[in-house]
């Protein structure tokens, strides 16, 4: 016996050409040597497949916007916190309690507010923080520490971050 005239294995789904007796034109592609369809399995595979990847992307695209808040929030605050001390001269200027900004502070203050900024736009719990930032990064850049609601937005900022 060659190579060319050797039997098919049991297991392999092609017919030996020779055995086989029958019209090809009456027999489905799809059926298997035994008579049974492959057509339930495959389209198990495949149903199995896309409801797999669908319950893959809910999961991921549910679970990436609450914790991306969480985390924005907490930068901002652990900015907040790095920014070091505000002045508070609401009670008037006193030169010897007054302590001057360090260089990034404003940089800081500027960074919790667009943290928090984007922490309430993802989750609306979110938007005290916020606006609590945005009235202690108004009094910030304008160098005017005396303002009395600068300096409430400042107490608030301090508080919603301990919270945590």
């Amino acid at each position: 016996m060659t190579a060319l005239d050797t039997p098919p294995l049991p297991d392999d789904d092609r017919q030996n050409p020779a055995a086989d007796t029958t019209d090809t034109a009456d027999t489905p592609n799809d059926s298997a040597p035994g008579g049974k369809s492959r057509r339930p399995l495959v389209l198990a595979a495949t149903a199995g497949f896309a409801i797999g990847i669908l319950i893959t992307g809910l999961l991921w695209g549910l679970s990436g916007q609450r914790g991306g808040a969480n985390v924005d929030a907490a930068a901002a605050c652990d900015a907040f916190n790095r920014a070091g001390h505000l002045p508070d001269t609401t009670s008037g200027y006193d030169p010897t309690a007054f302590t001057r900004l360090a260089d990034d502070a404003a940089h800081r203050i500027t960074a919790a507010y667009e943290l928090a900024q984007a922490a309430a736009a993802f989750d609306g719990q979110y938007q005290p923080l916020a606006q609590s930032l945005a009235g202690v990064n108004g009094m910030v850049l304008s160098g005017r520490f005396d303002n009395q609601s600068g300096q409430d937005d400042i107490i608030r900022v301090q508080q919603l971050c301990a919270r945590g």
